[in-house]
């Protein structure tokens, strides 16, 4: 299973926190997130690389590397040491990828991502995907190792509402065909090479994401199933998403983020 994580940047997230943080907090927010999400994916089972698809790989790099937590981080930034390294072990099975200028959006990002992970699929079979926005603080090993084992080529975990998509696993069947082995009156025709469903499967994110992967789905005769986990189901865009997530989750982010740490004192 290939994880694939889109990321914007640094600057033009989280505009909705922007009555509350200030552009480095919302930045640091962004940073502290997405760290979280790309190392719960590579302490996941199952779970072979992650790809993460941004417009800023600078930024994406440095938040995947460090977050500054104390003056003492802060002081060795800035002398050009950059902190600590996070995820020295998992080098080799996390790619940042910058997304074409030319594609931008979500979706895209996203097409971009299944591209990479598509790499060597012809000698390695057919990739399992699996798309996780960077913005879910109470994501766990447990909440991916659980959308990896239902039985569906499409599994959509949605948010809260129950109206978006959190995470989408594309499973290709292993019975999916891969030609049309149609027959002629002179023998077997030669048989065309056609993509899996899973490969036209079109992405959807957005407003009203669920609903829309799942008519995908359908599109394609794939069964989907939709999932709703408190892991899964909390991402962090809004003031009331900060209210909802758990003490602990809570805990960690404002660590980094002090000025959604004192809304609860």
């Amino acid at each position: 299973m290939v994880a694939v994580v889109p990321l914007r940047d640094g600057s033009s997230g989280k505009s909705r926190l922007a009555h509350v943080l200030d552009p480095a907090s919302r930045s640091r927010l962004i940073a502290v997130l997405a760290r979280h999400v790309v190392g719960t994916l590579l302490a996941s089972d199952g779970v072979e690389r992650v790809v993460v698809v941004t417009s800023d790989p600078r930024f994406t790099w440095r938040a995947l590397r460090d977050v500054v937590v104390d003056e003492s981080t802060a002081a060795a930034d800035a002398a050009g040491t950059d902190g600590l390294p996070l995820l020295t072990d998992d080098a080799d099975r996390l790619r940042i990828v910058l997304q074409p200028a030319d594609r931008p959006g979500l979706n895209a990002a996203v097409d971009v991502g299944r591209e990479i992970a598509a790499e060597g699929a012809s000698t390695e079979g057919p990739v399992r995907l699996l798309v996780a926005h960077a913005d879910l603080p109470a994501l766990t090993p447990a909440d991916v190792a659980a959308l990896l084992a239902e039985d569906a080529p499409v599994v959509v975990a949605t948010d809260r509402r129950g109206a978006g998509t959190n995470l989408l696993a594309l499973d290709p069947p292993a019975s999916a065909p891969s030609s049309t082995g149609l027959l002629s009156e002179s023998g077997p025709e030669r048989q065309e090479p056609r993509a899996r469903p899973v490969a036209r499967f079109r992405f959807r994110f957005g407003v009203g994401s669920r609903a829309a992967h799942v008519a995908e789905a359908e599109r394609l005769g794939l069964r989907a199933v939709v999932v709703q986990r408190p892991g899964t189901a909390v991402d962090l865009d809004t003031v009331e998403d900060w209210g909802e997530l758990p003490a602990d989750a809570r805990a960690v982010v404002g660590l980094h983020v002090p000025a959604l740490r004192d809304r609860d004192a």
